[in-house]
């Protein structure tokens, strides 16, 4: 066989490709569709000739670029709004963009299923052409591309420089080399509008189609219950961006007792358009004290990645100054990587980790031995239904 794989090998990868979708079309369980899909892409990859293998890897990131053009062409606008064939020359004429350069595009994009080749330079939308007239989507790509993509392609050359040491500390990392600055991502980032706009959106839409937390951690049991009355404050979401976390949770628990409150920086908590008579906004810095007293919940999402083990034991040091010992809890959603078969999804997100903040996703044993360096315990490590974030139950040690 011209792949190199014998065929009982290729048998054995077709059957558990059988297997594993037909558990899902019974159980529409996600960690039987993400059985199904781990299966058929090794299937691909059983198929795919080694030398073609690498030749796909080294061309890939043609596809991200062609995408990134695509919006600023509009081709995923018209093609949905228009939601019929497009000839050729009527994409091109959106941006008045040579006929060519746009072909040049299209090929890449029908050829990733980002668009449907109709007929011979005519075009169709298909799920993802309309899954990237999403703002979140187009943020999200946006993001990645235009800030990470720079500090990418200078991440080899950077670790070379420093003899391929893992770094750590906000100010000494890729995209300081890169970049040639000597701030922190997030105070290089709003002297750009547009970054710090597609940033903040991106973070909106950061869960993906990953189920939110909120419906399968057993909040009323382990959050709500035990709860004091509507005068204190039930929840502080710590660094929460725009607020959209929090508002989902109002709207999942609209009764539940006590005060919601937003903390961020200045100018994101005032960007936010939370609805302020149920969620209070707080400007805040995560390396002060704690303005928050004795909260039954202090949320973090995607918060201590960003940041050292050093940076992070002086924001959880200055967190835990405010618990209320036996009461309040720390409710973190995070990837928890796994030691061995980390999921895909997790193992790329914690390289964005390095690329963006020069920090990192950790695995079970860093986060305990974060949180008991700061004077947490874990309670317990819940796992996600799927590849996405866990969350992780602690409070200060007795």
């Amino acid at each position: 066989m011209s792949t190199n794989v014998p065929s009982e090998s290729i048998d054995k990868l077709h059957d558990q490709v059988s297997q594993s979708l037909n558990a899902f079309k019974d159980q529409h369980q996600e960690a039987d569709r993400l059985a199904a899909l781990k299966a058929a892409q090794g299937l691909v990859n059983a198929l795919q000739k080694p030398q073609d293998s690498v030749y796909h890897l080294a061309y890939s990131p043609t596809h991200a670029m062609c995408v990134r053009i695509a919006i600023d062409l509009g081709i995923f606008t018209t093609l949905t709004e228009r939601n019929e064939p497009v000839p050729l020359a009527e994409l091109a004429a959106v941006k008045n963009a040579s006929l060519i350069l746009t072909e040049r595009v299209m090929r890449i994009l029908a050829g990733i299923g980002y668009v449907e080749e109709h007929d011979t330079r005519v075009y169709m939308a298909t799920t993802m052409t309309r899954q990237m007239t999403d703002r979140l989507s187009i943020a999200m790509v946006k993001f990645i591309f235009d800030v990470g993509m720079p500090t990418l392609a200078k991440l080899p050359e950077f670790l070379r420089r420093h003899n391929f040491h893992n770094p750590a500390g906000a100010l000494n990392g890729p995209l300081q080399y890169a970049e040639k600055i000597d701030e922190s991502v997030w105070t290089w980032l709003p002297r750009n509008p547009e970054y710090l706009d597609n940033c903040n959106t991106f973070m909106e839409g950061d869960r993906g189609a990953r189920p939110s937390w909120l419906e399968w951690f057993p909040v009323k049991e382990r959050l709500l219950d035990g709860a004091r009355p509507d005068g204190d404050v039930l929840m502080v979401d710590v660094a929460g961006g725009r607020g959209h976390d929090l508002l989902a949770f109002a709207e999942k628990f609209p009764h539940a007792p006590g005060r919601l409150v937003l903390e961020d920086l200045p100018h994101v908590v005032d960007e936010s358009t939370v609805d302020t008579t149920r969620i209070e906004k707080k400007p805040f810095d995560l390396f002060k004290p704690q303005p928050v007293q004795g909260a039954r919940v202090y949320y973090m999402k995607f918060i201590l990645h960003d940041w050292s083990d050093e940076e992070n034991h002086r924001i959880l040091t200055e967190l835990a100054s405010a618990f209320t010992r036996g009461y309040s809890k720390l409710i973190i959603e995070e990837f928890v990587l796994a030691d061995r078969d980390c999921a895909m999804l997790q193992a790329m997100w914690d390289w964005e980790m390095l690329i963006f903040c020069n920090s990192m996703e950790r695995s079970l044993s860093q986060w305990t031995s974060l949180l008991d360096k700061a004077g947490f315990k874990v309670v317990k490590f819940w796992p996600p239904p799927g590849d996405g974030q866990g969350i992780i139950e602690a409070e200060l040690k007795d």
